[in-house]
């Protein structure tokens, strides 16, 4: 959204940053600060370093399925974003053509329904919570290179800040940086799964909606969704084939919004009484993927290592869950001496069962088929895949390595 940007909080100047960390966090939002916030928490000396300026805006389907939320309840984070005015959703709606089918969403303990915060309120949350625990957060900073020892281990980068350079070393890089990640393709981080299909989309946000039910609306190559993320504001998305999008909506997104929403008459009708207060964005599509997640001094959490259609609407639940398997694995190396491979090894098979079990769904709905009764179907595959995400969460994850 275009009203939350906030640079109130100071940051240390960045002539403090030391040349030598346990790990360096390229990338400070949902995943990268994430993790930089339970490395600290576990004692390690962390760097987390980002090229945008702290409270900025992203694009995102903000939505935390219940996994995130309890996370952030675990993380002793929830109550901020009660406080700052995240409405709570207690109601799912999904309209497949004339069959709709509601959801109650229970509360379970501290987590009283979903969440769906704005990025800037979110990301700054996760920040200040991995300063508090003595991570060196840094933003407007870039990172120019990975560098590399002799033997081909990664072992730090070199740092863009403000025009000077400097190499800070490190046991491990821990790339965060998102689908177009730097860290993965300076360390040849291949994609070892790709989906073909992919879901265009452009959203708008505005004021005078109802804040307590995700709304949901599938037509054949159709689809609208209302996310609630603050009092009476909504994210309304509307999505189409990318290839209607390169025809349709490429250089008119605002068109391409209003005339869509029109097939919707259930969203279109409520927003003709609603203030639109931001400009129009849109995603023109990118298929899921999983590189490889991890190798010698290496790393790579969140959209880094593996990015849904957002269609799915659980990107920053995935960041969570990556971030705490990924910081399970690299404090398990540091103060336990579990062995290296091994322990990276587990963060990744974790990885990818929640890649085998959630993606294929995830590209049934992303495919606006005909049959919306494939639509229902993948939303029941997301909701059996996310069922089993909690119950690990619920656990405390488990076994983080092999001992």
């Amino acid at each position: 959204m275009q009203n939350h940007q906030d640079n109130s909080t100071p940051q240390i100047d960045v002539a403090s940053i030391d040349t030598s960390y346990d790990v360096v966090v390229v990338g400070a939002r949902a995943a990268g600060a994430a993790t930089a916030m339970l490395l600290a928490r576990r004692g390690l000396k962390v760097l987390a370093v980002d090229r945008g300026v702290y409270g900025s805006d992203t694009l995102s389907t903000h939505s935390l399925a219940g996994a995130g939320v309890l996370q952030l309840s675990r993380w002793g984070l929830l109550d901020r974003i009660r406080e700052a005015g995240t409405p709570v959703t207690n109601r799912m709606t999904f309209h497949y053509g004339e069959n709709v089918v509601d959801i109650d969403i229970p509360a379970r303990g501290d987590v009283d329904g979903l969440y769906s915060p704005p990025r800037p309120l979110l990301d700054r949350t996760l920040v200040d919570a991995a300063a508090e625990a003595g991570a060196h957060v840094r933003h407007e900073v870039s990172v120019v290179r990975v560098t590399s020892n002799d033997t081909g281990r990664v072992d730090g980068v070199e740092l863009d800040i403000g025009g000077r350079r400097q190499r800070v070393s490190a046991r491990f890089v821990v790339g965060a940086d998102g689908v177009r990640s730097r860290v993965a393709r300076q360390v040849g981080a291949e994609i070892v799964r790709q989906e073909t299909v992919t879901t265009a989309g452009v959203f708008a946000y505005f004021e005078g909606v109802r804040d307590d039910t995700i709304v949901n609306h599938y037509l054949p190559g159709r689809a609208a969704v209302v996310i609630p993320c603050e009092p009476s504001v909504a994210c309304v998305w509307v999505g189409m084939a990318p290839d209607e999008f390169d025809r349709t909506a490429r250089g008119n997104i605002a068109e391409a919004h209003e005339s869509r929403l029109g097939a919707f008459p259930e969203i279109a009708g409520p927003l003709l009484e609603a203030r639109r207060i931001s400009g129009y964005r849109a995603f023109p599509g990118m298929p899921g993927f999983t590189r490889k997640a991890w190798g010698d001094g290496w790393a790579l959490v969140g959209d880094a290592a593996y990015f849904k259609d957002p269609v799915s609407a659980h990107g920053i639940t995935d960041a969570f869950i990556t971030a705490e398997l990924l910081a399970n694995s690299i404090s398990d190396v540091v103060d336990r001496d579990v062995d290296e491979d091994s322990a990276f090894a587990h963060y990744e098979r974790e990885r990818d069962e929640m890649a085998a079990a959630m993606m294929p769904s995830v590209a049934a709905v992303a495919a606006l088929p005909d049959d919306l009764t494939l639509v229902q179907q993948g939303f029941r595959g997301m909701s059996r895949a996310m069922k089993a995400e909690h119950e690990l969460i619920g656990s405390g994850f488990g076994a983080t390595a092999a001992c």
